[in-house]
């Protein structure tokens, strides 16, 4: 039994593409279509939110739409991205005009609860967006009329990027000498008054996290007891704060950004140290995402409806470094360590690149704001459509059969000459096909293992 939809839910939100003219219509015309087409027993049952930039536009013209019909007034609002920011809540669907980049710009406003998502393919891939927008008519009135239950819930990731900063309250930085706040690596050289040595900068630890790294390093004292003073001082140097949390619907991407060596950046899942990357950066991506960036660093294709983490090198410097995949409940960190000979840019579905400077890191977390977008048939179907068609998944010309089907208009006159029997054609396999192929007459067969035999031996 269908549920139709609920006529209380009457504030839309048209995320139209950017830099496209030509959209600028379509967004006027879907919105007069949702304005004034009565339905739940309403003249005009929805408020439509546009884009704020659409207000002044000559090509949208509202003010001479107003003077025809002053519903437009109060049925036509704009929206920006701090009122989707602020107000999520607002809106009940979100139609996008565009490809998947909107439907990524879309996410990225959205930050905490998101509005289904009924996107149509305006743009250059349209791999998120099913529904084509020369038949919108069709495809809304199905959804306002409960036949478009069934939905994607694509799973987001929460990133936290945390800025190392040095601790201004360490009484014990002068005393060890720790001008530039590093942890040690072995034992500092000491000169003959017991004071640090300028040597000690090549001694300093390369990892460095804050009070997730104290619990590190307090394990890692349990097995280098002759440092243990050491590292129990100098961790107290270390402070952190988060600067940016950002929910990402495809991947969080780490480079190497302008520098021309690679990233050195260090790997942990849980509290386990995974690896050390040395490559351009590392791609971690959701399902979603698996199609985007991921997908040209030979990461796996990956179902929406896997609740998984995939984490793609990108170009590393090793033949052994492959992808993987990690439970959704994993909770990963990317540090930069001290010893990388430069910085790391981190970009958010392709958005907000930010510098990550020597210890600081980010953290990856699967976010409680997940994205849901309305499916044109259900999830499998559309993503199947769209690895075949889109990205057109294992495309291939045919390989031709040994059997070639005559066309009965062309056959020549002689048919009456000897012709090979079915009993004379190898059959190539059991399946319908060939048994159907099986049954016409051939002109030129294949070569038996036997014939072929005796031509080698020169019978």
């Amino acid at each position: 039994m269908t549920s139709h939809w609920d006529p209380s839910k009457n504030n839309l939100i048209v995320i139209t593409k950017a830099k496209d003219n030509q959209l600028v219509s379509f967004t006027k015309n879907l919105a007069e279509w949702l304005i004034f087409t009565p339905r739940f027993g309403r003249e005009h049952p929805f408020v439509v939110y546009v884009d704020g930039h659409l207000k002044d536009s000559s090509r949208f013209n509202i003010a001479q739409s107003i003077e025809e019909n002053p519903i437009w007034e109060s049925n036509l609002k704009y929206w920006t991205p701090k009122l989707c920011y602020k107000s999520p809540n607002l809106f009940h669907l979100i139609i996008t005009l565009g490809g998947d980049g909107t439907i990524l710009f879309t996410s990225t406003m959205f930050q905490a609860n998101v509005p289904p998502i009924m996107p149509f393919h305006l743009g250059s891939l349209g791999f998120l967006a099913p529904f084509p927008f020369t038949s919108y008519r069709e495809h809304l009135t199905r959804l306002f009329d409960g036949e478009l239950e069934s939905k994607t819930n694509r799973m987001r990731l929460s990133c936290t990027i945390y800025k190392y900063r040095a601790d201004p309250y360490c009484l014990l930085r002068d005393k060890r000498g720790c001008q530039s706040d590093k942890i040690w690596r072995t034992k500092a050289p000491t000169n003959s008054d017991n004071t640090i040595s300028e040597q000690d900068k090549k001694y300093k630890w390369e990892m460095m996290e804050t009070v997730w790294m104290q619990r590190v390093i307090n394990r890692a004292t349990k097995t280098m007891p002759e440092d243990v003073d050491i590292l129990n001082n100098k961790v107290m140097c270390y402070s952190t704060y988060p600067t940016t949390n950002i929910h990402v619907l495809n991947e969080l991407v780490i480079d190497r950004g302008p520098n021309s060596s690679i990233s050195v950046l260090e790997l942990f899942v849980d509290d386990d140290h995974l690896t050390t990357v040395q490559a351009d950066g590392l791609c971690i991506a959701t399902a979603t995402g698996s199609t985007a960036y991921s997908l040209s660093a030979n990461g796996s294709l990956t179902h929406p409806d896997m609740q998984c983490i995939l984490v793609t090198p990108i170009c590393p410097h090793t033949l052994s470094f492959r992808p993987m995949l990690l439970p959704s409940n994993a909770t990963i960190r990317v540090l930069i360590p001290f010893g990388s000979r430069n910085t790391a840019y981190c970009s958010f579905d392709g958005r907000h690149r930010i510098e990550l400077k020597h210890g600081d890191h980010i953290k990856i977390t699967v976010s409680p704001h997940s994205v849901d977008t309305v499916s044109a048939t259900n999830t499998s179907n559309d993503w199947f459509s769209s690895v075949q068609t889109c990205l057109q998944w294992n495309h291939r010309q045919r390989q031709k059969s040994f059997v070639i089907i005559e066309d009965e208009s062309k056959k020549s006159d002689t048919q009456n000459e000897p012709t090979a029997t079915s009993g004379d054609v190898k059959k190539m396999s059991e399946s319908e096909e060939y048994q159907l192929f099986d049954k016409v007459d051939h002109d030129l067969i294949p070569w038996t293992e036997e014939e072929l035999a005796n031509e080698l031996d020169g019978k």
